[in-house]
């Protein structure tokens, strides 16, 4: 990834070094004491180009010195004309023009006002013109500022910030060069505090801003917290190489071009990049790059990037990314990602990814995934996943294609394999279902409620003498597994299936369904019975129960095996519908134990 992103920095520096032409190209120079024609020449020389000028006006007669060493045609000139003159490309040449803005350069030194020591990384700069610089090892600061009016020059105002110092002010008289140095003071501890206590997240402070800005821009940020700027538009190469230079971290941008990088305050219309965009506080509208993008505050719109999107507050629209996306403080709206959407704060929504969702807090809407769902508060709406959803609460509904876990569900749960809930409210759906506690319905092959039905039924048919069962669930719902037989020679048949039960206060009502085999794996017949039972209690853990039963039965192939029963139900009358299905009335009697 590191070799991938210089070769698109060397791409697309080498693109712009095209674009600009002559003015980037790069020359050595060094001559003292010459006519600044001869300068010219020897520059035009070296870059096999020609100059454009009237020679009054740029002083070709004027003896100059010059040292530059593999420097940009731009900047030789700059060194040359010091702001006086204005260039442009046109063709094989470079015009030359008087320049109609005046320049001046204000230099000095910021020392710490309580020990005398010089500050470096202080930031010093001009708010109403976006100038700015930060002070080296030695405190020393210089800035080139344009003249506001060139026939009334008026005072400018420098503002010296650092963090944990007061902010100070400085005014400048425009028109000449000038040196002013300052002593700045610590703030007080009662202000550092307010400071620290900021509104918005320190992005210059995250994993992206230590990795994609310099430390003199995160520095910057620090110095700057509390002055922030609104312009129109601004484009950039790099954070820090655009039309706001180094103050673009404090512009709150309408339309924002960022060709690789950029690093702003804010957004309030459309930022376009490249490759990422970072911003410090909040984003509305529209916010698109091909890799990422960072913001610090909250974003309201629609934000979409290749590989992810990270919202260190709230997300208020549609957030959407190849990869990942992160918000600290919840989203309203749609969360799309092709691997994971995390949040740590409120949601409601939809929050869709390839692989797993996980919300720390509420959800409310519909969450799906590929893998899982993961909801550490409550789930108000859908959690779909294709192998697992855990949630706190769910109160409509979970849908997993293995397993389900939650510790209170209110709504409906459905697995392909488990459901597993402590307190359940609403249904289960599973192969297998848990609950410690129930008042709601578990439907499937084995439903346990810990604190609810735990009983073996040992008992006799009208088909079969001897019959096991077990029942598990609660008293609105429980399942039955059954088995059964009938070992007495020319008489055998055995069975085996699967009920569903409600309990009253002394009698219960079950439906079951039943596989018998009587000797033929080929032709397995099937009883489907419905039976009432009273029941009464006969000790602690007992139970006798007793009641009529009335069974429809179906066989496809009514063929007699030796040994085994060759009538169903056998001396019991039936009702004949046709070949394959008869019905009767019978009875269940027996003993439960718990």
């Amino acid at each position: 990834m590191r070799q991938l992103f210089l070769f698109v920095v060397l791409l697309c520096a080498l693109t712009c070094s095209y674009a600009q032409g002559n003015l980037s190209k790069t020359v050595s120079i060094s001559m003292t004491r010459q006519p600044m024609s001869a300068v010219l020449d020897a520059i035009a020389h070296q870059g096999d180009f020609h100059f454009s000028y009237v020679r009054e006006m740029v002083h070709a007669d004027s003896l100059v010195s010059v040292r530059a060493g593999n420097k940009t045609v731009k900047q030789v000139l700059d060194q040359l004309f010091q702001g006086s003159m204005a260039y442009r490309d046109a063709g094989n040449q470079v015009l030359l023009q008087p320049n109609r803005e005046k320049y001046f350069f204000v230099s000095g030194h910021v020392t710490d006002g309580s020990t005398g020591q010089p500050l470096h990384n202080a930031s010093v700069y001009e708010g109403v013109q976006l100038i700015s610089t930060m002070t080296n090892d030695q405190g020393y600061y210089r800035l080139r500022l344009r003249e506001r009016d060139k026939d009334r020059p008026m005072p400018l105002m420098l503002t010296v910030s650092k963090e944990l110092y007061k902010d100070t002010i400085m005014l400048v008289s425009g028109g000449y060069d000038q040196e002013i140095s300052v002593s700045i003071k610590p703030a007080p501890p009662i202000t550092l505090g307010i400071v620290d206590v900021n509104q918005y997240s320190r992005v210059s402070e995250s994993w992206f801003g230590k990795v994609f800005l310099t430390s003199k821009q995160r520095y910057q940020s620090l110095n700057l917290s509390k002055f922030f700027a609104d312009q129109p538009y601004q484009t950039s190469f790099l954070p820090g190489l655009g039309t706001h230079g180094k103050l673009s971290s404090q512009v709150v941008n309408k339309v924002s071009l960022n060709f690789i990088g950029g690093y702003s305050a804010g957004l309030n219309g459309v930022e376009i990049s490249g490759a990422f965009n970072i911003d410090q506080r909040d984003v509305q509208y529209a916010q698109f790059a091909s890799l990422f993008n960072v913001v610090g505050g909250k974003m309201h719109g629609v934000q979409l990037s290749g590989l992810h999107n990270q919202v260190r507050d709230s997300v208020k629209g549609l957030q959407a990314s190849g990869f990942s996306n992160m918000t600290t403080k919840g989203y309203e709206g749609v969360q799309l990602a092709g691997i994971f959407n995390v949040s740590t704060g409120e949601t409601r929504g939809l929050g869709a990814a390839g692989v797993v969702n996980v919300y720390w807090k509420d959800h409310h809407g519909l969450m799906a995934a590929g893998i899982g769902n993961m909801t550490r508060a409550r789930e108000h709406g859908v959690q779909a996943a294709g192998v697992f959803n855990v949630a706190q609460q769910t109160n409509v509904a979970q849908l997993a294609g293995v397993i389900n876990v939650a510790d209170t569900a209110s709504g409906l749960q459905v697995a392909g394999v488990v459901n597993a809930v402590r307190v359940l409210k609403g249904v289960q759906v599973g192969v297998f279902n848990y609950a410690d506690s129930s008042d709601g319905y578990s439907i499937g092959v084995i439903s346990i409620v810990r604190r609810g039905y735990h009983q073996l039924l040992v008992y006799n048919t009208e088909l079969l003498p001897f019959n096991l069962a077990f029942k598990s669930g609660n008293s609105k719902l429980y399942s039955l597994i059954i088995a059964g037989g009938s070992f007495v020679e020319g008489a055998k048949a055995f069975s085996f299936g699967y009920g569903l039960g409600k309990s009253f206060k002394d009698y219960s009502v079950e439906l079951t369904e039943q596989n018998l085999y009587l000797g033929n794996r080929k032709s397995l017949g099937t009883l489907a019975r419905l039976q009432v039972a009273w029941n009464r209690e006969i000790g602690k853990n007992a139970r006798i129960f007793i009641g009529p039963a009335f069974t429809l039965y179906f066989s496809e192939e009514d063929s007699h095996v030796e040994g085994y029963k060759s009538r169903v139900p056998g001396p019991y009358g039936a009702f004949t519908f046709n070949d394959h299905m008869r019905c009767w009335f019978g009875w269940h009697v027996g003993f439960s134990f718990f």
